[in-house]
Order: C-alpha cells, then sequence, then structure tokens
C-alpha cells in the first residue's frame, strides 16, 4: 500500500513494453508495479484501444489520484557517453565537497557549449584525484592540497529527440522531473543486485536497437548503440526460412531454452546458425571501436551479461565468439525480474546521485499523466 500523497513514479518507456513503478518516497519495499506489452504489428503507433489504457485506468485507479511527476527512462540510438577531465589549482587549500560541485558545474557549462546538439542526462564523477592522488571518500578530508582533478563521465542525448520529448510534456502540463538512460541505470542496478565485481559488461537486446554498457565496479567506462536488435533476428529467419514474420517469430521463440525440444534437428542448427550469426554481428558493432578495447585494458577479464527481451531467445549454445572476442573471460544471460530496471531507478534516486536534467514547474490537468502520454504517442 502507497501512503505517501506524492508517491515516486517511475515509467520506462521500453521497445516492447511500457513499465511503471509507484513507489512510496520513504519506504522503498511499498511500491506498485504495472506491465503493458505493446504490440507494434497491431498498433505501430499507439492507436485506440491501446493496451496503455488498461495501464491508465490500472495505476490512477489504485493510487486513487493522478500521477503528478515521473521520471522517465528511456533508451535511444542517439545516446552516447565522453569522458572530460577539469583541473584547478590551488595555493594550499583544503578542497571540498563544494569545490568538487563547482568544478562540475563548471565542467558541465563546457560540454554544453562544446555540444551544442547534445543534453546531458547524467554527469558520473569517474575520479578525484588530490595532487596526483586518487580520493576514494571526500569525507573527512583535511589535508590542504595545491591540484585537483575531476574526471567525468557524461552521457548526452540528441537535443531534438530531448526537446520533442520535453515538449510532449510542457504541452500536456505535465511536470518531468528527469530523463535517465535506461541501459546506464538499469546495468547499474544490476551490478548491485547480483553484487557483481571487478570488470562487466551489459549488452541490452531491444527490438530495433542493442546498448553495451561496460563498467569497472559501479564506475561507469564506456556506452554505446547500434540500431540491431531482437527485430532483425525475426526478419532473418523469416527471409532464410521463407515464412512469414509471425511464423519466424513463433520459431523464435521455440527455440528458447524452453521449447528446443518443440524443433527438429535440422531446423534447430539452423535456428542456431541464425541467432549466432546476428548476434555474434550485435557484440562486434558495440566493441567495435571500443577504446578499452584497443587498448587491452581488460586483459581478458572481462564478463559479459546479455540482458533485455531480445536476449529471452538466447541460450548458452550461442555464446561461443571467433578469437576476436578473447578480451572477454566469462558470458551468461540474466534473467531479469520485469521490475528490475524500475526498481533500479529509484535506488540510483535515493542514492542520491546527481540529477541533470530540468524540472519545468508546471500546472496539471485533470486529466492522468498516462492518459495524456498516450494522447501524445498516440498522433506519433
Amino acid at each position: 500500500m502507497i501512503k505517501t500523497s506524492s508517491p515516486s513514479s517511475i515509467l520506462e518507456f521500453g521497445s516492447t513494453h511500457i513499465r511503471l513503478g509507484v513507489y512510496d518516497k520513504y519506504i522503498l519495499n511499498q511500491s506498485l508495479f504495472y506491465e503493458e506489452k505493446i504490440n507494434y504489428e497491431k498498433n505501430e503507433n499507439l492507436e485506440e484501444d491501446h493496451p496503455i489504457d488498461n495501464l491508465i485506468r490500472r495505476v490512477e485507479k489504485d493510487v486513487s489520484q493522478h500521477l503528478n511527476e515521473i521520471i522517465l527512462m528511456m533508451d535511444s540510438p542517439s545516446i552516447y557517453s565522453l569522458d572530460f577531465s577539469i583541473q584547478k589549482n590551488y595555493d594550499k587549500k583544503v578542497v571540498t565537497n563544494e569545490d568538487i560541485n563547482y568544478l562540475i558545474n563548471e565542467s558541465k557549462q563546457v560540454v554544453k557549449n562544446n555540444n551544442q546538439e547534445q543534453d546531458i542526462l547524467h554527469i558520473i564523477k569517474s575520479n578525484i584525484i588530490f595532487d596526483n592522488k586518487s580520493i576514494k571518500y571526500m569525507d573527512n578530508i583535511s589535508e590542504e592540497v595545491s591540484k585537483a582533478n575531476v574526471e567525468l563521465k557524461i552521457i548526452l542525448i540528441n537535443t531534438k529527440i530531448c526537446n520533442l520529448i520535453k515538449n510532449l510534456f510542457i504541452k500536456k502540463h505535465i511536470s518531468l522531473k528527469n530523463i535517465f538512460c535506461t541501459s546506464y541505470i538499469k546495468s547499474l542496478g544490476l551490478i548491485n543486485k547480483n553484487g557483481i565485481s571487478g570488470y562487466s559488461s551489459f549488452i541490452d537486446i531491444g527490438l530495433n536497437k542493442s546498448s553495451l554498457t561496460i563498467f569497472k565496479e559501479d564506475k561507469l567506462l564506456y556506452l554505446n548503440n547500434t540500431h540491431i536488435g531482437g527485430n532483425h533476428v525475426t526478419k532473418d529467419i523469416s527471409k532464410v526460412l521463407k515464412i512469414d514474420y509471425r511464423k519466424a517469430e513463433a520459431k523464435k521463440l521455440k527455440f528458447s531454452k524452453n521449447n528446443q525440444d518443440e524443433l527438429q534437428d535440422e531446423e534447430q542448427e539452423l535456428l542456431k546458425q541464425i541467432i549466432n550469426s546476428r548476434l555474434e554481428e550485435i557484440v562486434e558493432l558495440l566493441f567495435l571501436n571500443c577504446p578499452l578495447v584497443k587498448n587491452n585494458i581488460f586483459n581478458s577479464d572481462l564478463k559479459l551479461f546479455f540482458t533485455g527481451n531480445g536476449s529471452r531467445v538466447l541460450n548458452e549454445s550461442l555464446l561461443s565468439f571467433g578469437p576476436e572476442f578473447r578480451f572477454i573471460n566469462e558470458m551468461s544471460i540474466i534473467d531479469e525480474l520485469k521490475n528490475d530496471a524500475c526498481d533500479s531507478a529509484i535506488k540510483y534516486i535515493k542514492s542520491n546521485e546527481k540529477k541533470h536534467t530540468s524540472k519545468p514547474s508546471l500546472i496539471l490537468e485533470n486529466k492522468g499523466f498516462f492518459e495524456r502520454l498516450f494522447e501524445y504517442f498516440s498522433k506519433k
């Protein structure tokens, strides 16, 4: 039961599902979760009678109120990360958190000025260095220093796409608190949830895109996207087997580890080749220009985890690639829970990570949030 009058609401807008977590602001385990599947073959433009209608009614009925403010989680092929470092010299000064935040804000302005067609989603502190000494915690720092360096990882999104989303909420008088990069937030949550340490990477396979995130412990090192996803696998099966899309999708689902016994041996082997070929292409494209690979940072000690709805058809027999991927030491498939992404977002917020999107002060209409969101996407 949600007891607070203004619950925190996290909306994950995925390629095949819309998921919403509504969380009590004070008690994290007091939450509600909702999911609706998007059938793009039937309702590609979110037309009337779309399943999102059920989500709207269920949510606002259960919470007995309109959802005034949301945090939107999304991915886009236009999202990417860049590294930025800033240095400041001091005359023997005890550097405080306020000084670090000043340097971060200065960095933010420089990045914005030099990337005017991009909006910043996240600014992540990768490292703080005082007089060439890395500082893990800023608490109880009392030593005077002469030089401070702050190394940042910055996640950006194309401004046109971001403005399209912002205008949606502005026109509909909706308060948009933040926009989060789904692949970053979800991967970070999986690291913490599963106790993953060392170098780890996550390939999230969606409908028409796949994303790669690489971490050392819980620090993001690299982010990349490609325009290939599970939908391309289905089209490959359709083309090779000369069957329509719907039948190809059914064949792909039967290939999953729980249904392979329903396929003949020859058909099973052919599907394995088709899926493996496309999967290896996705992995190759995502790691292709990664400087960490080129500089042999991992030393054959990188763990790779496959996530996302598109990974549900994978099994261990497919996780075998050529010698060019020898930097990967271990590969596995994470069986995600439906609420993992939303849960990761609320925990990210509660951990006091910095938020980097503007929060417009807007007036709500009487209509519920999801009704207004549906109206927008039904016109796209």
